[in-house]
């Protein structure tokens, strides 16, 4: 087989075959980073000075063992002793699997994310599970937690008071709401990997339920997600297809030879 025949049949082999590759993408790993401002949020519900803070972050969890009971005890459960503020950055969320286990009290989220790389918020089903509970105090009794997030597309949410750009984190702990908003949103994705970044605000659902409504679209961080997506199962084929391919026209060229 002549080098120009071979090339001529891996091109159409690429034609057939590529759009089936880049039909749809599944997310099945990754991680979601938040960095929020300790000063933003100490200033919420007409509190310009930030003494005390409204509301700053005392704990940040990600182990998937514990109950509801135990983040919400502040005497017994402390990653850092005592129940003062921690730095409010680099808190990441790693994305759970197909399924998930809940201790008493959780409602960790499965991941089931589909989405066509060639249309983003057009296709985008399902959602991206993220472990990990928020636990903030402030100058209000009790404690204010929110997570086992749920990261998700949602076009009714576009423009809305917040400047919501449709994708945003489903709060599941203690009851399902939209706990934030994702503004100001890059996308990037393609048949192998997913990346989001942009602004943080608390959902219009949360700040008018515990802050002011004053305090709706302002910005209280920022978070990136970066997601690696397993090549499709037809690319995999077509990678080893073409391999064979190859293997076969070398050898027919070196017996000829």
């Amino acid at each position: 087989m002549k080098p120009s025949i071979l090339t001529s049949l891996m091109i159409s082999a690429v034609l057939l075959v590529s759009p089936s590759i880049t039909s749809a993408a599944t997310v099945t790993s990754g991680t979601f980073t938040m960095d929020l401002d300790r000063n933003a949020l100490a200033q919420l519900v007409l509190n310009p000075t930030g003494t005390p803070p409204t509301i700053f972050l005392e704990e940040f969890f990600t182990s998937p063992s514990l109950t509801g009971a135990q983040i919400n005890d502040t005497v017994n459960t402390n990653l850092v002793p005592g129940n003062s503020e921690i730095p409010a950055i680099d808190l990441a969320y790693d994305v759970t699997g197909s399924s998930v286990t809940n201790p008493a009290g959780r409602a960790i989220q499965a991941t089931n994310l589909t989405y066509d790389p060639t249309d983003l918020t057009g296709t985008a089903t399902g959602q991206i599970g993220l472990g990990g509970v928020l636990r903030f105090l402030g100058n209000f009794g009790g404690i204010f937690a929110t997570g086992d997030y749920a990261l998700k597309y949602d076009a009714t949410r576009v423009g809305n008071a917040a400047g919501g750009s449709g994708w945003y984190l489903l709060n599941n702990y203690g009851f399902p709401v939209p706990g934030w908003d994702l503004t100001d949103v890059t996308a990037s994705s393609d048949p192998f990997s997913l990346s989001l970044s942009g602004t943080l605000k608390w959902s219009p659902e949360v700040t008018s339920a515990f802050f002011h409504s004053s305090d709706i679209g302002k910005s209280m961080g920022t978070f990136t997600f970066v997601s690696p997506v397993p090549l499709p199962a037809a690319a995999w084929l077509f990678g080893s297809g073409v391999i064979g391919l190859v293997g076969v026209a070398r050898r027919r060229m070196a017996h000829r030879g």
